[in-house]
């Protein structure tokens, strides 16, 4: 068992970067990638605690990309550099543009008449970037709501009075920032960019042009038919397909570590591809001041030499 995709409290999961490995030890899986939002702070003890667990721990990351439809794009990195300058310059600026976000969002709320504490939203974050599940955690206690998910329908989820959208990069920047850092970019659960058919192949033919390199076809919530169909998009398009749970602890109870994995996918073969996928990337790295863009290939030949 393997699993891509999960979040720990150093973006907006519940459990420790520690304990989210333990449980992949104990549920039996020998590959976790760490990919929290927005940050890998959570990476060092993740991949410490994985050497002695004997839990492969892959260091990754999530990040949203801004783009005109209706739905969410997420990128998901496999194998960054987490110490790469430039993906922590830009992740810098993303954390202070949570931070405002969440400031503005709890002034709102205090408007709709449901006072919230910034001090308090603050502590329940700690450390990690703030996000909407924070708030929704102070909403909880504080009385407004009885769960975490009636927070999200009732004041923080898009549509919802109290959200406000957040500061996000083009997709083409959070492609190459991962490549830059080198990394393996994948579209994480694309059944959220709410498209289907020809506008569905348009959107991932135009990122595979930017650099992405998979797509995370098993994932809890696609069907059956989604999952054939990612599998069938990505295959035209050169794409590794992946699979994760998105993983996010007690945040979102009904999701189980590990529980993207699919029986009949040969795990192995998908590892053995994203790992060929970085080493190319590993490769166009050191020569990126030299020849290659490796956020933006410009031609078949570059594209083939970059992403493998």
């Amino acid at each position: 068992m393997i699993d891509l995709h999960a979040h720990t409290t150093a973006s907006d999961g519940t459990l420790t970067p520690q304990d989210l490995v333990d449980l992949a030890a104990a549920k039996g899986l020998c590959v976790l990638a760490v990919t929290d939002h927005d940050t890998v702070d959570g990476i060092p003890a993740a991949l410490a605690r994985g050497k002695e667990r004997l839990v492969e721990v892959i260091p990754g990351i999530e990040l949203g990309a801004k783009w005109k439809g209706d739905g969410q794009m997420h990128i998901l990195g496999y194998y960054i550099h987490s110490d790469d300058p430039p993906l922590l310059d830009r992740l810098c600026w993303l954390r202070a543009q949570r931070r405002e976000r969440g400031l503005r969002m709890v002034r709102r709320l205090s408007e709709l008449g449901v006072p919230l504490s910034w001090d308090r939203v603050v502590q329940l974050a700690g450390a990690a970037p703030i996000g909407r599940p924070h708030l929704a955690r102070g909403l909880l206690e504080s009385g407004h709501v009885e769960s975490i998910s009636e927070a999200f329908s009732l004041y923080l989820g898009s549509g919802a009075p109290g959200y406000l959208e957040k500061a996000e990069l083009p997709p083409a920047e959070a492609i190459g920032l991962i490549r830059g850092a080198g990394g393996v970019p994948v579209l994480a659960h694309p059944a959220t960019l709410k498209l289907t058919g020809s506008t569905l192949e348009a959107c991932v033919e135009r990122l595979a042009g930017q650099g992405l390199a998979g797509i995370e076809v098993y994932w809890p919530k696609h069907t059956e038919a989604e999952k054939a169909s990612y599998e069938r998009l990505g295959a035209r398009h050169n794409l590794v397909a992946t699979m994760g749970s998105d993983f996010h602890g007690s945040n979102k109870p009904a999701i189980e570590l590990g529980m993207g994995c699919t029986e009949g996918v040969d795990v192995d073969q998908m590892l053995r591809a994203l790992k060929s996928r970085a080493g190319a990337m590993r490769s166009a790295r050191q020569v990126v001041g030299q020849t290659v863009d490796v956020g933006q290939p410009r031609s078949r030949l570059e594209k083939q030499q970059v992403v493998g």
